[in-house]
């Protein structure tokens, strides 16, 4: 049997795909990934030979009804070039992560009558996710109560994540402060560690992962890259991060057990789903919040410095979740040509 993956727009929908398709050789024979052209999950794809077929995608943008005008033709051009994939690559079933990116693939599988099956990250579903639920075979949420049909499935984690070095890239013995905003940088958070700069390398190693544009640097007590692909050496390098709160980055910083100072995206520049994400786990006592709007030189140093002494409560994750998420596909791709079969059979007689 093959499968299609979708899901795109930030590494949050793109990493869990990535993370489940180590598994999925075991049960597929064939593993394709429907999203943007030119895009990061078209990128990421092809760094790991993962075979990809653009569709045409629009996102829909909030607040400002003229620029969606064209949402709809483009939409509709889009599942017309994802259902001439699906056919030709003889997909059996949709996995899909959600993101305006998958709109396309799951609508096309829909009219295939192709099963389709989502996982949402965020503590609420997002709109592409909102719509797939209403004709998925399975709705799967990292969260519980985020869906009433929901299956309680915590987001699947890169291997390598668990695997990390630590790096040797400062002289002194001082803790470790990672600062990182997410697969596009995040200003505000890049903003108040600059003008914090000098009372933090005071006291910590600051390493920051600044986000496209950023610059390379490097001094006795702070490095800064745009990008890491090791990430998973960042991890194990850190004593505590400074992110913002998308689900995908905290379930792996949670899972990991580190300790975690989380300045959620406010909601208006977002649909707040950072906001509520965080709000969970500060509540599960497994990290610390800061919200963009309190976000001081004095507040930052604060808690930065309240976490170090914080004890956290061990990693709870189930370093499995791909494998478990693969073989549930499986038998749900597996049912439904079953049931196809069955109905052929039916209409022969």
């Amino acid at each position: 049997m093959n499968i299609a993956l979708t899901g795109g727009g930030t590494a949050g929908h793109i990493m869990p795909n990535i993370a489940l398709a180590e598994a999925l050789g075991k049960y597929f024979e064939r593993i394709v990934y429907l999203g943007s052209s030119e895009s990061m999950e078209e990128a990421i794809c092809k760094e790991r030979n993962i075979p990809y077929y653009p569709t045409e995608t629009r996102k829909f943008v909030r607040g400002k009804i003229w620029k969606n005008l064209l949402l709809p033709e483009a939409l509709i051009r889009g599942t017309k070039q994802a259902k001439k994939v699906l056919a030709e690559k003889d997909v059996d079933i949709i996995f899909s992560k959600g993101g305006y990116v998958s709109m396309p693939a799951v609508l096309a599988a829909r009219s295939l009558s192709l099963p389709v099956v989502c996982h949402e990250s965020d503590r609420t579903l997002g709109l592409a996710n909102r719509v797939t639920a209403h004709f998925a075979a399975r709705v799967y949420t990292a969260f519980p109560g985020t869906c009433k049909k929901g299956i309680v499935m915590p987001t699947p984690i890169r291997s390598k994540i668990f695997h990390g070095e630590r790096m040797h890239l400062f002289e002194s013995a001082k803790p470790v402060v990672l600062f990182m905003g997410g697969s596009l940088g995040a200003k505000a958070i890049n903003d108040a560690l600059s003008s914090s700069l000098a009372d933090l390398t005071a006291k910590y190693n600051v390493l920051h992962i600044g986000g496209r544009g950023t610059l390379p640097m490097k001094t006795t007590s702070y490095v800064s890259v745009p990008y890491a692909d090791d990430i998973e050496n960042y991890f194990a390098t850190a004593d505590v991060i400074v992110s913002r709160g998308g689900a995908s980055t905290l379930g792996e910083l949670t899972a990991l057990g580190k300790k975690v100072l989380v300045i959620p995206l406010p909601k208006g520049t977002s649909r707040g789903d950072q906001v509520l994400n965080a709000a969970y786990y500060l509540k599960e006592g497994l990290v610390s919040v800061l919200p963009q709007e309190s976000l001081t030189t004095d507040n930052l140093l604060g808690a930065i410095a309240r976490i170090i002494k914080k004890h956290l409560p061990a990693p709870a994750y189930a370093r499995d979740t791909a494998e478990i998420l693969a073989r549930e596909l499986y038998d749900v791709a597996l049912t439904s040509r079953e049931e196809k079969e069955r109905k052929a059979l039916i209409s022969k007689k």
